[in-house]
């Protein structure tokens, strides 16, 4: 295997070329090393030869580390918040406090404690998201229908349905803003005009995970936002989340 990946450092030569299957890069992956890998190949090598923890960990073909995506950079910054609101709060005793930190820990094992804080692993293809303005932000709070669907219609349906609030206010998805707001018929156009129901915001929470995890998101009527969720595709257990005992713990928790 050594020396087939060897040979494949000499033959990639131009930064679209993936480093494992020497063609043009499929959903390119580029390491802070420099070479470029499809996903699915990466993830392939990483199930295949990756057994070792810390093989999975490096790049195929030069052995230098391969950083965090950016999910379990999220993932990691939400279990680390949720920890810092039940320590605030001085509820370390409760059972929701040790279950999070037994899922950070599992999550910082993921990450590597020599992970420098900063570099995460980046998807070329990754387009920006279309930034919500405030109004608009508000407006789907509100459920005022007319005025976000004109701004979507005017603006670009597909990059506008899956826009984002801005960064002091956690990126949350149209969708997201919509949920934690209990406006049923926007979130129901809204994934009708095709957003995306697993989107993550800077805590790492959906607009699912947002209902289990967050007290405030959990007024109003969760089991109707969650069936409405589920019912269109969205995953109740995130890969890369730890998130299986956790969702059913709060379901339990909420009684639904």
């Amino acid at each position: 295997m050594d020396q087939n990946l060897a040979s494949a450092e000499a033959v990639v030569t131009e930064s679209t070329t993936c480093g494992i299957c020497l063609e043009d890069s499929k959903d390119p992956l580029s390491l802070p090393c420099g070479h470029m890998f499809c996903d699915g190949c990466l993830n392939e090598w990483r199930s295949r030869y990756g057994v070792k923890e810390e093989m999975r960990k490096k790049c195929p073909i030069c052995r230098a580390r391969i950083p965090p995506s950016n999910e379990m950079v999220k993932t990691l910054r939400a279990y680390r918040a949720k920890k810092q609101q039940l320590e605030d709060n001085n509820d370390t005793s409760s059972e929701d406090y040790h279950v999070v930190c037994g899922y950070l820990k599992e999550v910082e094992r993921g990450v590597g404690a020599d992970w420098d804080g900063v570099t995460v692993l980046q998807d070329n293809d990754a387009k920006p998201a279309v930034v919500l303005p405030d109004y608009i932000a508000e407006a789907i709070a509100r459920g005022k229908i007319r005025s976000v669907l004109r701004w979507i219609n005017a603006h670009g349906t597909q990059d506008c349905v899956n826009a984002t609030s801005s960064v002091e206010t956690l990126a949350m998805s149209a969708l997201s803003i919509a949920s934690v707001n209990t406006q049923l018929t926007l979130m129901t156009l809204l994934l009708q005009l095709g957003a995306n129901v697993d989107v993550r915001d800077n805590q790492g929470l959906t607009a699912l995970s947002s209902s289990l995890w967050s007290e405030e998101c959990a007024a109003g009527d969760v089991k109707k936002r969650i069936m409405l969720l589920l019912s269109w595709g969205a995953s109740f257990f995130l890969e890369g989340h730890s998130s299986k005992e956790v969702c059913i713990h709060r379901v339990k928790t909420y009684g639904e």
